[in-house]
């Protein structure tokens, strides 16, 4: 078993947070981790064999909690700093990308040069100095000052890309589009109450119930559930987007189906039937299709990952076959792979996208990024953390599609992470506006990204039984708007984005 340890001279982070750090293998690869706090020590084991990178929650004045990393390490005997090895992966990665930056013709402020220049000194100077309580609180304000300068470096990147994309297109060829979960639009007129705002901040909806609403039992299709968005959604205006056509996630699934996972072929079969039933049923009236999301994060013991694959290409052809010539997508869900933390999955990332990279009939790939922190969110990132995974999918040769999910609230039923973050660090509806203004504008900035999907509408009560669209395992509070129908300052960032640099 590998086996690092970090000495910890006190608490700069809070026990429980510490326990959600785990360590990552070649390629950043989560690998399942086991923490052990001492009174001054963190011991990191794992069974991955070799050097990697471990990752802790950090909590950073302006974002709130994210996940930073160490350089690669290897293990010995004497105890690591783990907030000198924090911040040594820190500039590091922060050097690594103002050089990759200048390779693509881009050019920092002189004045953020100078201030990494000047950072840099102090850090060196400080990580060669015997650890001691002063030193640790010039590591942390270091750390802090590395955290603002990240943010500021990311924003003047965006802002030359996003004005090099403008040169060749007045308005971005993005769009935007919005999940509508069942709870808040049944009718005509429900719609008809958000239109408006709707009309100045989407082109597209993505109106469709879980398979498991729509087929209730076999072959007995439920279609007015989909027909009443879509001719709402069609009446407005709006382009549709079919999907996911199948969420790998065993709620999503027909509850009659569950039972015959384990026989061979059953699942490929009724799959198959579904995909097709509802491709020639509404085959010409569709702007782009999903076709499977968490297609790389399910942990089902009866449907190998190989079978998925296989099944997922052989579908995507079928429907080539049939006539659909609209995009076709496939999800990819934790795309920084923490639920490789929960079960070593049959393929990793790197994987699953060499065997979906040269299956021409998929167009593109879904990222799905679920901020929150439940097993089956993504613990949030820094926007050049971000910017840095969505260029490894673009080099894949598709183009890429993001979703986006953000709480403006903390659940009721928090969890031990929860409860460990300080109230200034809190989801609020401040948060979510900050981290939406980031994201948008950092994947805008990328010009293989060609639609952004956020996630769900209207927030929904914790204890309904929702059939949204995307997000499977309700994150409370990340809807657009608020349960009494009030616009979050985040939707109007939206608007403001689609009415001055979209088409």
């Amino acid at each position: 078993m590998n086996e690092l340890r970090f000495h910890i001279s006190s608490r700069i982070i809070p026990e429980p947070l510490l326990k959600k750090s785990y360590f990552a293998t070649w390629g950043r690869v989560p690998y399942p981790t086991e923490i052990v706090l001492n009174e001054n020590e963190m011991v990191v084991y794992t069974s991955a064999k070799g050097s990697g990178t471990v990752h802790v929650p950090w909590l950073h004045s302006q974002i709130g909690l994210t996940m930073e990393s160490t350089e690669s390490l290897i293990c010995q005997e004497r105890p690591y700093s783990l907030i000198k090895e924090l911040g040594r992966g820190s500039l590091g990665r922060l050097l690594r990308k103002q050089f990759d930056w200048q390779m693509f013709g881009f050019r920092l402020p002189p004045e953020l040069k100078n201030r990494i220049t000047t950072v840099s000194r102090r850090f060196s100077k400080a990580a060669v100095t015997d650890d001691n309580p002063e030193i640790e609180q010039e590591l942390v304000g270091l750390l802090g000052e590395l955290e603002q300068i990240t943010l500021e470096c990311t924003s003047a990147f965006t802002e030359q890309s996003l004005a090099w994309r403008m040169r060749i297109d007045e308005k971005l060829p993005v769009r935007f589009g919005i999940g509508l979960n069942n709870h808040p639009i049944e009718s005509l007129y429900e719609f008809d109450l958000y239109a408006k705002f709707l009309q100045e901040a989407f082109h597209s909806v993505i109106p469709m119930p879980l398979w498991r609403v729509l087929e209730p039992e076999p072959g007995r299709f439920r279609w007015e559930l989909l027909e009443k968005r879509m001719s709402n959604s069609s009446r407005f205006g709006f382009d549709i987007i079919m999907g996911p056509l199948l969420c790998f996630d065993i709620s999503a699934f027909p509850i009659w189906l569950i039972p015959h996972l384990h026989e061979e072929g059953a699942f490929e079969t009724h799959a198959t039937r579904f995909v097709n039933a509802i491709t020639e049923r509404y085959g010409s009236a569709i702007q782009s299709w999903i076709l499977a999301s968490r297609f790389n994060s399910y942990d089902i013991p009866e449907i190998s990952q190989t079978r998925a694959i296989t099944l997922v290409r052989n579908l995507a052809q079928q429907m080539r076959h049939c006539g659909i010539e609209a995009p076709i997508l496939v999800g990819i869900d934790q795309p920084w792979g923490e639920y490789a933390l929960t079960h070593i999955p049959e393929y990793d990332q790197i994987q699953i996208a060499e065997s979906l990279m040269n299956c021409h009939e998929i167009d593109s790939f879904l990222i799905e990024i679920n901020f929150g922190f439940n097993n089956r969110s993504t613990l949030p990132r820094d926007p050049m953390a971000v910017s840095t995974m969505i260029d490894q999918w673009s080099f894949l040769g598709k183009n890429v599609y993001v979703t986006l999910s953000i709480p403006s609230a903390a659940s009721a039923e928090m969890t031990e992470i929860d409860q460990a973050i300080p109230p200034e660090y809190q989801w609020s509806e401040g948060l979510q506006q900050f981290w939406t203004e980031i994201m948008l504008k950092t994947i805008l900035g990328k010009r293989t990204v060609r639609g952004i999907f956020w996630t769900l509408l209207q927030d929904t009560n914790e204890n309904l039984e929702d059939t949204k669209s995307l997000d499977m395992d309700l994150v409370p509070f990340t809807g657009l708007i608020d349960s009494q129908r009030v616009l979050k300052l985040a939707f109007k960032h939206f608007i403001f984005l689609r009415q001055t640099i979209l088409q």
